[in-house]
């Protein structure tokens, strides 16, 4: 809120690459004319000092209630106060906002003091609950409402598998296949089955391409059960299921995810229904991942207003495919190349067909790094 613009904006960072700085009406359920006032108000008069100056200088009539909590989840008020305490008390913020403006529309946003001088009136005061929020629900605020997460950073199955399904990329079209995937558990809850009363449990696992919902009935829950904790890593074998409408997973087996280990006796009977084998043959060697980088480039020129609008084009564009792919912005101005991070894709002939229109054939180039 301190420095974002309307849309996206290239930024030198001292001496540094240049950074590119998220626009405020890229955020979802926010538009152009609610923070057009927004950026008008701290480029005349300065940057914000608090929530409550800026409830006082802000005309926020055309941010609604859902704006302006996509605002505070995105983190555009992280400079104003705690993230989760904003969100908590959004209802004493927009009270604030609408009594201020109610002020100023009548002219009560000064006062004669004792030497009949005009002051403003004191400045309010909001007394904000406290509200804990974690990273990993920050993050996912941010991949709803950004497209990127930048609080928390999920987790790539690709480094260590590239055969797992991303949990991103499980649609109907994969009802009742089956599949490996390589995830981290976000959230669990444990349900009873009405017929006899048995455990299973019903998890949210995510990684960088996204979530989804995993069914995990009682036979199995039984054999895995102290697996399923948030922040596991976990190894799935699992079937795609469409239930009323969602796309799920039906876990088959489970085990932990140990990059590198080998499962020991307990772990084996723990993840499968077979009899445990013991381990005798030494741990192989790791075999490097071989992850893909999408490397676009992009020449710089004197219409800055058409530069951005190009750039926000490519955002989307990508934005459209997620996934794991490392994407790298090469911007050359004259004789100097920056290169810029973008946020992650999911490559595929379709995504590397409207960026060839976008930009040109032979301004794409994917590379293969071996970790």
């Amino acid at each position: 809120m301190q420095h974002s613009l309307d849309n996206f904006s290239i930024e030198q960072s001292n001496g540094q690459a240049p950074i590119i700085r998220f626009g405020l009406s890229a955020i979802k359920n926010v538009g152009t004319g609610a923070i057009e006032p927004i950026i008008t108000e701290r480029e005349n008069k300065g940057k914000f000092k608090s929530i409550e100056d800026f409830c006082r200088r802000c005309d926020l009539r055309g941010i609604n209630r859902r704006a302006m909590e996509s605002l505070i989840k995105a983190g555009a008020f992280d400079s104003l106060g705690d993230r989760g305490t904003l969100f908590h008390n959004v209802n004493s913020i927009l009270s604030l906002a609408q009594r201020e403006q109610h002020l100023r529309d009548t002219g009560q946003s000064t006062m004669f003091d004792l030497w009949g001088e005009t002051t403003a009136l004191p400045m309010p005061s909001l007394e904000l609950e406290y509200a804990d929020v974690s990273d990993r629900e920050k993050a996912s605020w941010e991949k709803e409402l950004l497209g990127i997460s930048f609080s928390r950073t999920l987790f790539d199955p690709r480094k260590f598998n590239t055969d797992a399904t991303l949990c991103g990329q499980i649609d109907s079209d994969m009802n009742g296949e089956n599949m490996t995937v390589i995830c981290e558990v976000a959230s669990v809850a444990q349900l009873f089955t009405r017929k006899d009363g048995r455990p299973f449990a019903k998890a949210t696992v995510e990684d960088i391409s996204g979530s989804i919902e995993a069914m995990v009935w009682p036979d199995i829950y039984g054999k895995t059960k102290e697996l399923w904790q948030e922040g596991n890593l976990l190894q799935l074998e699992a079937t795609v299921r469409i239930r009323d409408d969602e796309v799920q997973l039906s876990v088959n087996s489970a085990g932990p995810h140990n990059p590198g280990a080998v499962q020991t006796e307990e772990v084996a009977a723990i993840a499968t229904e077979e009899e445990p084998q013991k381990i005798e043959e030494p741990p192989p060697e790791p075999v490097p991942t071989n992850n893909r980088r999408l490397v676009i480039s992009i020449t710089q020129t004197s219409d800055e207003e058409s530069d951005l609008a190009h750039l926000r084009k490519l955002n989307e564009i990508i934005r459209e495919f997620p996934g794991a792919d490392e994407v790298i912005l090469r911007v050359e101005n004259g004789g100097k190349v920056d290169r810029l991070k973008l946020s992650s894709t999911g490559y595929c002939p379709e995504l590397h067909q409207r960026l060839a229109e976008l930009v040109g054939e032979e301004r794409l180039r994917l590379e293969t790094v071996t970790s």
